[in-house]
């Protein structure tokens, strides 16, 4: 039977560590072993060194029995070697190990009083045919190492314990977070848009992820509620012309009867047919820009040339519809971005003052920026536009009272909205401080 928690991720990062860990006490198990017994080995060979010194003073000085004297005293004596021998000749004289061969230095070999057991000392000549030696028995030496193995076994033990325990908390905490997600999108998946992923606050990887896939969710909520209300205003704004168009074919089938009352109808049918299919046009570059594929072909920009190329197509426009384009002269201000979709965004802007402003209105196109942003500001002093609908005016086919007269579908400004968002700004109205008109203000983030 498969066990979820034991195949997730975070346990096997879990277990991944605890082998490490493992590798890593062995490791310093075996160094601890080798550096306390050649440690151990050291400290004995130093007490033999001086038990072998202090015979030879003893003989140095008082001669033989002084050396018996202190032999004895040697294997009664704590802090000392275990084993002392003085002999002479090949003839024990003191000590409680039997003669053996004379071999001066540390010297290493197996106990003659105690099976499996190893001796290790020091030997010296102290004159001729007298031989000393004094050692221990390594089995001191043996037993800490073997206490140290032991522990470092518990300590293995534990440690395994707790990181299988730790990873099956973590893993259950990993997993309950995972279905929680997995919950959430199946709702998404099943039509409720307006569920989300719970936030815990902690900020890991896991709440960044969350945050990230609402954001996204909120983004694709907003995106079917602005096609909702697109298909809606389609199919309203359709009609009317759809209607007017049917009545003309209908009329000239049953009224006209001669061919130039028939090319008549038809010259209204095609204008009807042009009409609808410019609206079509015009959403369908909405759609694209929105869409964000135009992000890929990304350029630097000089906002200030494309405000001087405002001024030379529209000045002239301008000034035949009695109006008064000013353009403020800028440095150059370098952005990335699409040169032709941030054109079309000033001619709307430019455009829908043309049109919708009365004659005598000076149109004014100016640049602002800051350390963060650059603003591209397009006011005029006309009537303007009620304070109430400034956050209207840049939805599909939203058009204000006093703009219902002119032609139009009241896409230009949803399209100047949409090639804000693909550059990463934003696009406002307002009412100027202290006087008439309206300033569009279109945030754009500066180019690094």
């Amino acid at each position: 039977m498969r066990i979820r928690l034991l195949h997730t991720e975070s346990f096997r990062l879990a277990a991944i560590y605890t082998a490490i860990f493992v590798v890593s006490v062995a490791v310093l198990g075996v160094t601890v072993l080798a550096i306390t017994g050649s440690a151990m080995r050291q400290q004995i060979v130093q007490y033999s060194q001086a038990d072998v010194a202090a015979i030879s003073d003893g003989y140095a000085h008082e001669g033989l029995h002084e050396a018996e004297e202190v032999t004895q005293q040697l294997m009664v004596a704590a802090g000392h070697a275990d084993f002392v021998l003085l002999q002479q000749n090949g003839v024990r004289v003191a000590g409680n190990l039997p003669p053996m061969a004379t071999r001066t230095g540390s010297i290493e070999f197996p106990s003659p009083l105690t099976p499996d057991h190893v001796i290790v000392g020091v030997g010296a000549n102290i004159a001729p045919g007298l031989y000393v030696f004094s050692g221990s028995d390594l089995v001191f030496v043996s037993a800490v190492q073997e206490r140290i193995v032991k522990l470092l076994l518990w300590l293995f033990a534990v440690s395994l314990l707790v990181a299988a325990l730790g990873g099956l908390l973590v893993s259950r905490s990993f997993v309950a977070r995972m279905d929680a997600i997995s919950r959430t999108c199946r709702a998404i998946m099943a039509g409720n848009l307006r569920d989300r992923i719970a936030v815990r606050g902690s900020r890991d990887e896991l709440d960044n992820l969350a945050i990230i896939i609402n954001a996204m969710l909120d983004r694709i909520a907003a995106l079917m509620d602005n096609l909702r209300q697109v298909s809606s205003d389609v199919a309203h704004d359709l009609r009317t012309p759809l209607t007017h168009l049917r009545q003309r074919l209908e009329r000239a089938r049953g009224e006209a009867q001669s061919p130039q009352q028939y090319a008549a109808a038809l010259d209204a049918a095609i204008a009807s047919a042009d009409e609808i299919l410019s609206l079509f046009a015009a959403l369908l570059r909405i759609a694209q820009i929105e869409g964000g594929a135009r992000r890929a072909g990304f350029a630097p920009v000089d906002l200030a040339a494309l405000l001087q190329k405002t001024k030379e197509v529209y000045g002239a426009v301008a000034e035949d519809a009695a109006h008064a384009l000013a353009v403020q002269p800028a440095a150059a201000c370098m952005i990335r971005g699409d040169e032709e979709l941030l054109f079309q965004l000033l001619a709307n802007l430019v455009e829908n003052a043309i049109v919708h402003t009365p004659a005598g209105t000076r149109i004014t196109v100016a640049l602002k920026e800051d350390a963060a942003q650059v603003t591209l500001l397009v006011s005029d002093d006309g009537p303007g536009i009620p304070p109430e609908a400034h956050g209207k005016i840049f939805q599909r086919f939203y058009r204000a009272d006093a703009a219902r007269s002119q032609p139009g579908h009241g896409l230009g400004l949803a399209l100047t909205a949409a090639v804000a968002e693909l550059h990463g700004g934003s696009i406002t109205a307002a009412k100027p401080a202290g006087g008439n008109g309206v300033i569009f203000g279109v945030s754009l983030p500066r180019s690094e």
